[in-house]
C-alpha cells in the first residue's frame, strides 16, 4: 500500500520506501519479542531440554543469520564444557539435541595442575563470565586459535566473526556457554556481529540459562527425593536387629523387572513401554512400599521364633519343665512306685512312660514348634493342647508347662506371628498409604503411594488392605507384588524361615498364580525372562539355586 506524503513522485516514492522498510524492520522485531515470548512460555511448560535449546539456537541463527553456532553445557564435575548442539549451514551440519550425537571430545576448563584454563575462547567466557566478540577471530590476540584453525583447515570452512556468551544462573554461576560465528548480511557474506546482536544474543542466553538451571534444580530435587526414600528404606530397614535388606532388594527386583518390560519385543508386554518419568514412580513405588513398617513394633518384625515376647519365651517354658523334673525326682524318692506312676499318669497323662523323657521330649517338640513353619498338621496342634493342659498344684504350688499365651503363640499355624501380631504387621500397609497419599508428589509421580500401598493385595480380592481385585491392580501394582513375594520366599536373613530355593519358591508362586493371586502373565515374564535366575545370582546363596522346570511350573496355572 502506497502513501500520499507529497505532490513530488520521487520524494513520494522516497518516502513510501522509508515507511515500508520501517514497516519490515518493525515486523521482523514484533516476530522477534514473539518469539522470545514464546520461548519463555515453553520454559514453563516444556520438560525436555533439548528441544528448548533447539529452539533458542534456531532463533539466535534466525535473528543474526548466524552461519553456525553451538551451545555447551558445564559437566557434572564442573571440570569440562561439554558439547550440546553444534549447528553449522555451510557444512550441513546438525548434532547433538535430538540429532545424530555429539562425539566431540568436551573443552577441559583447567589443566593438568587445576589451574584454570583461559586460553581457549569458551573456557575463558565460563571463567571470566563475561562475553566475547571478534570481528575475525584469527586476528584474536591471546587466545589460543589452533582448535579451530585445524578444524577449518580439515573441513575447508572459514570462521571469522564470533560471538561467544556464557549462560548465567540468578547465582551468577555459569552453567553453560553459547557461541554464534559468521553472521550473514542478505547478500550472504560475513559481517561483523553488532550491537543488536549482542544484545538479542544476551537476552536468548538468558533465557537459556534460566531453562538450564531449572532442569538442574528439577533434577536436583528429584534426586535428593529418591536419597530421601532410600535414607527411610534403610532407617526401616535398621530398625530390625537382623539389618534386613528386604525394602532395598524388592526395589531392585522392582526396577529389574521394569526394565525387562520395556525391552520385551514378544508376548502379553510386548506394546507396554514404560516412559522415563513413569519408571521413576515405579521406583519410587518400590523402595516406599515398606514405609509403614516405621510404626510396627519391634518384637513384631523381629519374631523370630513363635514364644518370642520381650525376651524368648522358650526359656520361660523350660524352666517350667526344670521345676517339675525337679518335684518328680523329689516324689520318685519319696512315694512308693505304684503310687508315683499314677499321680505321673494323673498330671500328665503320660501313660506308662517315665516322666522325665516325657517332660524331655515335651521340651524338645515344643522347641520344634516354636519354629516358624510353612504349616502346622491337626495332630501337632492336637499335642500341644495335651502339654497345654498340663497345670496342677502340689503342696500349695502350682505346676505347668504352656500358660494361655504359650498356647495361642503355638497354636499358629504358619509363620511365627499369631492372629493379633498379624494384624499389626499387616497394617503398615495402610499406614504406607496414610502417609504417602498425603505428600504432594509431582504429577508424573502421582501414582507412587496407590503402588506401594498395593503390593499386598491380589488379584481375586483376598488381599489386604482393601481388597482390591484384578481390574482395580495395574501392572505397576502387580511388579511389587511379584517382586515382594520372591525376594520374601527367597530371603536367607529372615531368622524365622528357613530360605528356599529357587525351584520351591517358583512353585509357590506358580500356585498363587494359579489361585489368582499373583498374575499369570507377569509370573511367566517373569521366569521366561530369567529374572529370577539374574536375580538369585546376585542376592542368593549358592545352594538355593537349583535346577528349576519351567514347563512344569507354568502347567500348574496353565492348564489346570
Amino acid at each position: 500500500m502506497d502513501y500520499t506524503f507529497s505532490s513530488n513522485k520521487q520524494v513520494n516514492s522516497t518516502l513510501n520506501l522509508v515507511v515500508q522498510s520501517i514497516a519490515e524492520l518493525a515486523e521482523e522485531q514484533l516476530r522477534h519479542i514473539k518469539q522470545l515470548t514464546h520461548i519463555g512460555q515453553s520454559l514453563s511448560s516444556e520438560t525436555d531440554l533439548d528441544k528448548i535449546f533447539e529452539m533458542i539456537l534456531d532463533e539466535g541463527i534466525a535473528f543474526t543469520k548466524s552461519d553456525g553456532a553451538t551451545i555447551y553445557r558445564v559437566s557434572d564435575d564442573n571440570n569440562a564444557l561439554e558439547f550440546q548442539l553444534v549447528y553449522n549451514a555451510t557444512l550441513n551440519m546438525r548434532q547433538g539435541g535430538s540429532h545424530d550425537p555429539i562425539a566431540w571430545p568436551p573443552v577441559a576448563l583447567y589443566d593438568e595442575n587445576g589451574n584454570p584454563r583461559k586460553s581457549n575462547i569458551v573456557s575463558a567466557v565460563y571463567h571470566s563470565k563475561q562475553s566475547l566478540w571478534f570481528d575475525d577471530v584469527y586476528k584474536a590476540e591471546g587466545y589460543d586459535i589452533s582448535g579451530t584453525l585445524k578444524s577449518d583447515r580439515n573441513s575447508g570452512y572459514r570462521c571469522k566473526a564470533m560471538l561467544t556468551i556464557p549462560l548465567k544462573d540468578h547465582e551468577d554461576t555459569v552453567l553453560g556457554v553459547i557461541q554464534f560465528i559468521n553472521p550473514l548480511d542478505d547478500s550472504g557474506e560475513i559481517i561483523s556481529f553488532t550491537e543488536e546482536h549482542r544484545t538479542m544474543l544476551s537476552s536468548l542466553s538468558s533465557q537459556a540459562a534460566i531453562a538450564l538451571s531449572n532442569r538442574k534444580l528439577i533434577a536436583s530435587l528429584e534426586d535428593l527425593l529418591m536419597q530421601f526414600m532410600r535414607s527411610i528404606a534403610g532407617a526401616i530397614e535398621k530398625k530390625s536387629k537382623y539389618s534386613s535388606d528386604h525394602i532395598t532388594r524388592v526395589a531392585l527386583l522392582t526396577d529389574m523387572i521394569a526394565e525387562r518390560i520395556n525391552t520385551a519385543t514378544e508376548g502379553a508386554f510386548a506394546d507396554i513401554h514404560f516412559s522415563e518419568n513413569e519408571l521413576k514412580e515405579i521406583s519410587m513405588a518400590g523402595w516406599m512400599h515398606d514405609i509403614g513398617k516405621i510404626i510396627t513394633p519391634e518384637f513384631v518384625m523381629d519374631k523370630s521364633c513363635k514364644l518370642e515376647r520381650i525376651m524368648d519365651g522358650f526359656n520361660l517354658v523350660k524352666s517350667r519343665v526344670a521345676h517339675i523334673k525337679t518335684l518328680f525326682k523329689y516324689l520318685s524318692l519319696k512315694m512308693k512306685d505304684t503310687e508315683f506312676q499314677e499321680f505321673a499318669h494323673k498330671v500328665l497323662a503320660c501313660n506308662d512312660q517315665d516322666p522325665i523323657v516325657f517332660l524331655d521330649e515335651a521340651t524338645e517338640f515344643i522347641k520344634e514348634l516354636n519354629i516358624g513353619g510353612e504349616f502346622v498338621p491337626d495332630d501337632t496342634i492336637a499335642r500341644m493342647e495335651a502339654l497345654a493342659a498340663i497345670d496342677f498344684e502340689y503342696e500349695g504350688e502350682r505346676y505347668f508347662i504352656l500358660d494361655e499365651t504359650d498356647r495361642k503363640n503355638l497354636s499358629i499355624r504358619r509363620g511365627t506371628l499369631n492372629s493379633d501380631e498379624l494384624k499389626v504387621m499387616r497394617a503398615h500397609v495402610s499406614v504406607t498409604w496414610d502417609m504417602l497419599s498425603q505428600l504432594s508428589f509431582p504429577k508424573k509421580y502421582a501414582n507412587v503411594a496407590f503402588y506401594a500401598a498395593t503390593h499386598h493385595e491380589a488379584l481375586n480380592g483376598s488381599g489386604y488392605p482393601k481388597g482390591l481385585d484384578a481390574p482395580r491392580l495395574p501392572l505397576q501394582s502387580r511388579m511389587i507384588a511379584v517382586a515382594d513375594i520372591f525376594e520374601a520366599l527367597t530371603a536367607a536373613d529372615r531368622p524365622y524361615k528357613t530360605p528356599k530355593t529357587l525351584s520351591e519358591s517358583l512353585k509357590i508362586m506358580a500356585f498363587m498364580a494359579k489361585n489368582g493371586h499373583l498374575d499369570k502373565d507377569l509370573v511367566d515374564f517373569f521366569m521366561d525372562s530369567h529374572l529370577y535366575l539374574d536375580f538369585a545370582q546376585d542376592h542368593m546363596r549358592e545352594e538355593q539355586i537349583d535346577e528349576v522346570d519351567i514347563p512344569a511350573l507354568k502347567s500348574i496355572y496353565h492348564l489346570g
